[in-house]
């Protein structure tokens, strides 16, 4: 009976303290804009959440342009064409959100919230052009969206380790 505990013990495991995780560096576009595991800090979220704002304004504007009828109106296509754009981009923005909140060390809630409002905006967007003459509730919808994306800008990460992944900044 004690023989077979002590062939059940795992004797290679030592008790040496545990080497820190190193951070890597991402490398491909895919672990840059659609990974949602690991940590991003804050400077690494501005470059690339300009990259994605950017990317979208160089496809949305043409659309834009090639959409309107003459008097600059989009057309019904136009419309849908721009939506589809703005809701595209929208899931790397969200990978960006949820690795950000990582790097608080809090979990992806903030982000599912940012999504649904980020796509309420995109949806209703091409109605409500004007921000004077908008519905007060996509008014509510942009002033939260933009409290959550500054939250996400400035608030500081975890210093070292958390439960997500060694601290981006080493």
């Amino acid at each position: 009976m004690i023989l077979n505990e002590v062939c059940k013990m795992d004797l290679s495991k030592n008790n040496a303290p545990k080497e820190p995780e190193v951070y890597t560096e991402d490398k491909t576009m895919q672990e840059m804009f659609i990974k949602t595991t690991g940590r991003l800090n804050r400077l690494r979220y501005f470059k690339r959440g300009l990259v994605v704002l950017l990317a979208s304004l160089v496809i949305g504007i043409p659309a834009l342009m090639i959409f309107s009828d003459e008097w600059g109106n989009l057309t019904s296509f136009g419309n849908m064409i721009t939506t589809i754009i703005g809701i595209v981009a929208l899931f790397p923005m969200y990978c960006l959100d949820v690795r950000r909140l990582q790097d608080m060390n809090k979990d992806n809630t903030i982000a599912k919230v940012s999504f649904v409002l980020s796509a309420i905006t995109v949806i209703t967007a091409p109605n409500d052009v004007d921000v004077f003459t908008m519905d007060t509730s996509v008014a509510i919808v942009y002033l939260v969206n933009s409290a959550i994306g500054l939250y996400l800008l400035f608030a500081p990460g975890t210093k070292g380790e958390n439960k997500y992944g060694p601290d981006p900044l080493g």
